[in-house]
């Protein structure tokens, strides 16, 4: 389980976005006759403002607002028919009617391009309906304007399904750097610098990550079951590449101890095994190393072969070049894994 981000948290993040983005960027609504200031309009103007507010269809309106701002370019009605516009988008917005929302908001917003509150709900509809090649055009444009940890994680999200780790990372550092208790993108930082061979930011992001997630309490959205998975699999992983990295500076002792603590909540991490094979080894203690290389060999994974080759050369160099006897290893390491 790589992720605790599923539909329930996704959606709840998104309301909060959008409540943030209602309040900053939605226009006074205020009756046209409570502004003395109005300047006047032509009775052809305010007949066509009145078609607008008083059209129920969403289609129709789009239509009769495409058509008002074409008509009148320069009216001073514009932010009143924009308001009722807003109103029909969050109104669709209510009743999850998505892809009509993007439909109606992108016809306005090639008319009003700069209307953030538009923006900001079209981008929650791409969002919903898992279109996060435009979630994330959108995403970037209401960040400009409303920079926030939420919104932040949205977007690294998105792009982690999009497959584009650099702007996944990206999006993850602006996240924890307003929500420094993030465990989801300390995390996801982790596994991408120590794959990037950038041990200095994965060694900083997996022990905050550690800190954090052992320190948490479960998510009111989330199940039990799932959040005990999450936490394990959170731990597992920062504990192994702490260890990994320690492992790659020669600190065998600090790499044992991580790794062990890796491998006692996940006893199938064949990685783990095969460095602490390694490092047991570097620190003269050949019966773990024999064992641990025995156990990474056995488990089918990434290191099954090099974890093989080590076990045998190992076994040779102090037994005259024969792997006799080299078995009993296997059949004990096997029997502490559970298999048959």
């Amino acid at each position: 389980m790589n992720s605790l981000s599923g539909s329930t948290r996704r959606t709840f993040l998104l309301i909060a976005f959008i409540l943030g983005c209602m309040a900053l960027f939605s226009p006074s609504r205020n009756a046209l006759a409570q502004d003395p200031t109005t300047p006047q309009y032509t009775p052809e103007e305010y007949s066509d403002y009145q078609a607008v507010t008083g059209e129920a269809d969403p289609t129709k309106k789009m239509d009769l607002i495409l058509k008002f701002f074409k008509t009148y370019p320069k009216s001073t009605l514009t932010q009143h028919v924009t308001a009722d516009f807003q109103t029909l988008l969050k109104n669709l917005q209510d009743a999850r009617k998505w892809n009509q929302s993007i439909t109606v908001g992108r016809q306005f917003l090639n008319v009003i391009p700069d209307d953030n509150y538009t923006i900001s709900l079209v981008a929650t509809a791409y969002a919903e309906t898992k279109d996060y090649r435009n979630f994330v055009i959108f995403g970037e444009e209401v960040y400009k304007a409303n920079p926030n940890g939420n919104l932040a994680y949205s977007m690294a999200r998105a792009y982690q399904n999009l497959g584009n780790n650099a702007k996944l990372a990206e999006w993850a550092e602006k996240a924890v750097a307003k929500l420094p208790d993030n465990y989801e993108m300390l995390l996801e930082l982790a596994k991408i610098y120590i794959d990037a061979n950038r041990t200095a930011e994965a060694d900083k992001y997996a022990k905050q990550c550690l800190k954090v997630i052992q320190a948490a309490a479960k998510p009111e959205q989330s199940s039990d079951k799932d959040w005990a998975a999450y936490k394990n699999h959170a731990q597992m992983a920062s504990y192994y590449i702490i260890g990994k990295i320690a492992y790659d500076k020669q600190s065998y002792a600090l790499a044992v101890t991580n790794l062990e603590q890796s491998i006692k909540i996940n006893p199938r991490n064949d990685m783990a095994y095969f460095f602490l094979g390694h490092s047991y080894w570097q620190t003269h203690n050949a019966t773990m190393a024999l064992k641990n290389f025995a156990k990474a060999s056995l488990l089918g994974g990434n290191a099954a072969t090099p974890g093989r080759q080590q076990l045998e050369n190992m076994w040779k160099a102090s037994h005259q070049g024969s792997l006799a006897g080299l078995d009993k290893v296997v059949a004990a390491a096997k029997a502490e894994l559970g298999m048959k």
